[in-house]
C-alpha cells in the first residue's frame, strides 16, 4: 500500500512538472510572438523616420525659387511677391512638420525597442529559470 501511494504521489508531480513546463514553453511562444510584432512595428517605424530625414532633408537643401535667372535677354515676368511669400510659408510648415514627425517617430521608436528588450529579458529569465515542482 505504501508502495501504491509513493508511486501515485511520484505521477502526480511529474505530472505537474510536465504540466508547468507546458506552461512555461507556451508563455515563452506568445512572449517570442508579441516580441516579433514589436520587433517588425520598430522597423517600420525607423524605416519611416529615415524616409522622414530624407524629405526633410531635400525641402532644406532646395533651393528657393525667388527671380528665375534669363540668359535670353528677353523679358521675363517677374514672380508675384505673394506667391514667394506663400512658397516660403509653406516651405517653412513643412520644415516644421518633417521636424515634428521626426521627433514623434523617434520617440515611439525608443519606446518600442525598450518593450522589445524588456520582452527578451523577460524571455530570457523564462528559459533560466528552473521548473518549479
Amino acid at each position: 500500500m505504501r508502495y501504491l501511494i509513493l508511486l501515485l504521489s511520484c505521477i502526480a508531480s511529474l505530472a505537474v512538472w510536465a504540466e508547468s513546463a507546458e506552461t512555461r514553453e507556451a508563455e515563452i511562444r506568445h512572449l517570442e510572438k508579441l516580441m516579433a510584432r514589436v520587433a517588425q512595428e520598430s522597423q517600420s517605424t525607423y524605416q519611416e523616420f529615415l524616409m522622414t530625414q530624407e524629405l526633410r532633408k531635400h525641402e532644406i537643401i532646395q533651393v528657393p525659387e525667388n527671380v528665375p535667372f534669363n540668359l535670353t535677354g528677353r523679358s521675363i515676368p517677374v514672380p508675384n511677391y505673394e506667391d514667394l511669400l506663400r512658397r516660403r510659408k509653406e516651405k517653412e510648415e513643412r520644415m516644421e512638420k518633417y521636424t515634428a514627425d521626426l521627433d514623434r517617430l523617434y520617440t515611439r521608436y525608443k519606446e518600442l525597442e525598450s518593450e522589445r528588450q524588456a520582452l527578451f529579458e523577460k524571455i530570457k529569465s523564462l528559459e533560466q529559470k528552473p521548473v518549479e515542482e
